[in-house]
């Protein structure tokens, strides 16, 4: 499994995090179980790509946490300035930071994506 420390200090370095350890620590670990089931048995656990998806899986699921409980609506008024922050901008940006970690790490995950289409001749 991926060391949830590693995770937790990617975390921290690239995205900032207003939570505490205790509250990450949880989110770190529950990444690099999920993703576990993933990775090819020859991959390095310690290669920053698996540990950047972890990292990123959890940003993105604070971004649900935040958008959910409001916390990250925030405005600010001062005379005709006016500065806001979007969750659902936020969520996606998320979001995208996420798929595009995946994608990097891809070569060290197993396929196990399957997909049934119909074919038309």
């Amino acid at each position: 499994m991926i060391d949830t420390l590693s995770i937790l200090s990617t975390l921290r370095d690239l995205y900032s995090p207003e939570e505490s350890d205790a509250e990450l620590v949880p989110l770190c670990t529950a990444a690099a179980k999920e993703l576990s089931p993933r990775i090819r048995q020859q991959a390095d656990l310690s290669d920053f790509r698996l540990i950047n998806a972890a990292a990123a899986t959890v940003n993105y699921r604070l971004c649900l946490k935040k958008l959910n409980s409001a916390q990250g609506v925030t405005s600010f008024k001062a005379g005709d300035v006016t500065v806001s922050v979007s969750p659902s901008v936020l969520l996606e940006r998320a979001e995208k930071e996420k798929s595009e970690a995946l994608l990097l790490a891809l070569p060290l995950l197993n396929d196990d994506e399957f997909v049934f289409r119909q074919v038309c001749i």
